[in-house]
């Protein structure tokens, strides 16, 4: 909850400064730290019913981490060509900011960043503390431009302050757009081959094999194994349970279902041919 605060504190004191200070990097700050309230927030409600199963959610709502990931990536893209549009309007007007209201209020976002990025917990609470570690930059940046206009005099650096902003708020959204794209798309997130190599040490015979993201951490594997027929059930509970260790340790994979087939599948369905 106080990660929640310092995003919207933030969020709230930049918008008002940015019109007081006249200044496209305050501006582009301000866009950023709106949006990354928003997805915070949206991020901390799906939290509280990720893990809410039924007959129908079998795996939870944790497809709701990716929509909102790409809900974020779609209000970037917006809020970047806002910004440069707002960042080039300033520059062509030659519009003259207040650099102690932009450095004094970078630093004063630097602190409330700092603030959210102390909360630390599950995996949702520390995606939130990097979020803001890394928002912690980008008001850094704006307190340098607003040192350097101090110094230097020049109006025009503020806007090419708020272009490096929008630079690094679109760059470290790209790759929350292709995880986010790959995981909706069931794309495998490891070399399936390598997989089915690593198993064989357990089972001579391993195949279908398919493993995918239901969000970036839970990550599902299922599989057909050959066996035996004659193997007991308490010989390949302990098979399995390997499996499952190195699936797990190598491929970060948090749930295996595995299918096992007889010897005499194995010759109806042609695998034997293929394995010798």
């Amino acid at each position: 909850m106080r990660s929640l605060l310092g995003f919207w504190s933030t969020t709230a004191f930049l918008l008002v400064l940015s019109f007081v200070g006249r200044s496209a990097t305050l501006g582009s700050e301000s866009l950023h730290s709106v949006l990354d309230a928003i997805v915070v927030t949206l991020t901390w409600m799906a939290s509280r019913v990720l893990d809410r199963r039924d007959n129908i959610y079998t795996y939870g709502m944790h497809r709701l981490e990716v929509l909102y990931s790409l809900l974020n990536v779609i209000t970037v893209v917006v809020g970047v060509v806002i910004g440069l549009v707002f960042s080039v309007t300033l520059l062509v007007l030659r519009v003259s900011d207040n650099p102690w209201i932009v450095m004094m209020a970078s630093l004063v976002a630097l602190g409330f960043s700092i603030l959210s990025s102390t909360e630390h917990g599950d995996e949702i609470k520390e995606g939130i503390r990097i979020h803001a570690l890394l928002d912690s930059l980008t008001f850094a940046l704006g307190a340098v431009v607003g040192f350097v206009v101090l110094i230097t005099g020049l109006p025009w650096v503020d806007p090419l302050g708020s272009f490096l902003v929008l630079g690094v708020l679109a760059l470290t959204s790209l790759g929350n757009v292709k995880e986010g794209i790959y995981t909706l798309m069931e794309r495998s997130p490891v070399n399936v081959k390598e997989v089915e190599d690593s198993l064989k040490s357990v089972f001579r015979t391993v195949h279908h094999v398919h493993v995918w993201n239901i969000c970036p951490h839970m990550r599902v594997a299922t599989l057909h194994v050959i066996e035996e027929p004659n193997v007991t059930l308490g010989q390949i509970d302990e098979k399995r349970r390997e499996v499952e260790r190195i699936l797990r340790d190598k491929f970060n994979v948090t749930h295996v279902t595995i299918q096992f087939e007889s010897r005499d599948e194995e010759i109806e369905s042609g695998f034997g041919s293929l394995t010798g």
